[in-house]
C-alpha cells in the first residue's frame, strides 16, 4: 500500500542512560519533534514504554483495530471501512468539546516486525492536514513488552489551532502510556486466553 514511514523517525540521539533508568522505572520517555516537510508543519517525535504483559498479548491488541478508541486520546470511534489481508482504512473520530475531527488512516500490520504503519488516506474525508507513523511492540525481558511510537502529524492552521498544538503533541506521544493502561487494566481480559 505504502513505504513504511519509520525511517523518517530515526533519531540521531539514541536513548540515554536517563531514558533507559526512566523505562526501567515504568516511565513514558519522550523525544519530541517539529519538522518542516514543503507547506506540511509537522509535529510530534518518538516515544517508548515497558509495558507488564508479554508480547503476544500486547501484539493482539495492537492488531485489534477496531478497539483503538480504548488508548487513542479523545477516540469515540474506531471503525474498520475495508480490510484486505493486513492492510485496512480504519476510520478515526476524536471528540473534544466543539471539537470533532474525523479521518481514516491507511493501515499496515507487519506481523513479523509486530508493528504497525500507518497514514492519513487523502483520498477520503480528513480533518487534520496530514499524519503518519508507526507502533511496534518487542519482547523485554521478564515477559514484559517494549512499545515503540513514532507519528508526524499536521493538525491545519489558524489561532485556535495554535493554542491546542501544545495538547495535542503531548497527548499523541502519550499513545503508548495509553497503551499500557488499557493493556494493564480493562483491556487485558480481551486478550489473555486468545488464540
Amino acid at each position: 500500500m505504502f513505504a513504511a514511514p519509520s525511517r523518517s523517525f530515526s533519531s540521531n540521539e539514541p536513548l540515554t542512560d536517563e531514558d533507559k533508568k526512566l523505562l526501567m522505572a515504568g516511565e513514558l520517555v519522550v523525544k519530541q519533534k517539529n519538522e518542516q516537510r514543503g507547506s506540511l508543519k509537522l509535529i510530534g517525535g518518538q516515544s517508548w514504554q515497558i509495558i507488564d504483559v508479554p508480547v503476544d498479548l500486547a501484539w493482539q491488541a495492537l492488531a485489534d483495530l477496531p478497539r483503538y478508541k480504548a488508548f487513542i486520546p479523545l477516540a469515540t470511534q474506531s471503525d474498520i471501512k475495508h480490510q484486505a489481508g493486513n492492510e485496512a482504512d480504519l476510520a478515526m473520530r476524536q471528540q473534544w468539546g466543539p471539537i470533532d475531527v474525523r479521518y481514516v488512516f491507511q493501515t499496515t500490520l507487519e506481523p513479523d516486525r509486530r508493528s504497525i504503519v500507518f497514514r492519513v488516506d487523502h483520498s477520503q474525508e480528513h480533518d487534520i492536514r496530514a499524519g503518519w507513523g508507526f507502533m511496534r511492540v518487542r519482547p523485554f525481558k521478564g515477559g514484559r513488552t517494549l512499545v515503540s511510537f513514532g507519528a508526524l502529524v499536521d493538525i491545519g492552521d489558524g489561532v485556535f489551532v495554535s493554542i491546542i498544538r501544545p495538547a495535542i503533541r503531548r497527548d499523541l506521544l502519550r499513545i503508548p502510556y495509553y497503551f499500557k493502561r488499557h493493556l494493564e487494566g480493562e483491556g487485558r481480559v480481551l486478550y489473555v486466553g486468545a488464540p
